[in-house]
């Protein structure tokens, strides 16, 4: 686990690194960003460890858990695994296949994916895949471990579902890593944020406050 996170470690330098880039090596850091480039590659392969990390465990320790803890794991392997599927557009580029009539007509990139989709003038990115994640996950960064501590309903309901919760040093780098990223004036700087966020997700999975539910322990 230990060399694991160091190379967390070093993602996270180097998308600070990468986000920086952009005042003094303005094409460096159009490549770091570019579709298919590293570090949306880098998010990709962060989601696709949760997921599979996440379901050896969760084969491991089938017969010990209660049932709503294996209902959340198995919503943390879909939905991790959803999420890898959605940044390499379902392997379309790799594969070199073509995107289907309805996604040409609607996807934002002529993508095969949900989260470039546009119907009705709703963009379902900004609404789902950023409004509402950030909530959630704003939620959980910064609010989880204070209710987990003071509010016992909360408690109990976490020990029930085994949430993983965020130490305090995970989320203070969430934040200070957010802030660069809110001054560079470019659209694709959150390609970076993506991969700082996905990347400081599997850190908590591993290395969680409530030790017994990290992803690595037997």
């Amino acid at each position: 686990m230990k060399t694991l996170k160091i190379l967390l470690y070093v993602v996270i330098a180097g998308s600070l690194l990468a986000i920086s880039s952009f005042y003094f090596a303005e094409p460096f850091y159009h490549k770091m960003v570019a579709e298919d480039g590293l570090f949306e590659n880098i998010t990709a392969l962060g989601l696709l460890m949760i997921s599979i990390l996440s379901l050896l465990r969760l084969i491991r320790q089938r017969g010990e858990r209660n049932k709503y803890w294996m209902f959340l794991n198995v919503l943390i392997v879909l939905g991790a695994f959803f999420g890898f599927g959605e940044e390499i557009s379902w392997g379309q580029r790799i594969f070199s296949i073509q995107a289907g009539d309805y996604f040409m007509q609607n996807n934002l990139q002529g993508e095969t994916n949900l989260h470039n989709l546009e119907i009705g003038g709703v963009n379902i990115n900004k609404l789902i895949f950023s409004q509402g994640l950030v909530i959630v996950f704003g939620t959980y960064f910064v609010l989880s471990l204070i209710l987990y501590r003071k509010w016992n309903g909360f408690k109990k309901l976490v020990d029930l579902f085994g949430v993983p919760l965020p130490r305090i040093q995970y989320s203070v780098m969430l934040l200070a890593c957010t802030l660069p990223i809110l001054l560079v004036p470019d659209r694709r700087i959150w390609e970076l944020w993506e991969a700082i966020f996905v990347t400081i997700l599997l850190l908590v999975f591993i290395d969680p406050w409530n030790e017994k539910e990290g992803l690595l322990k037997k």
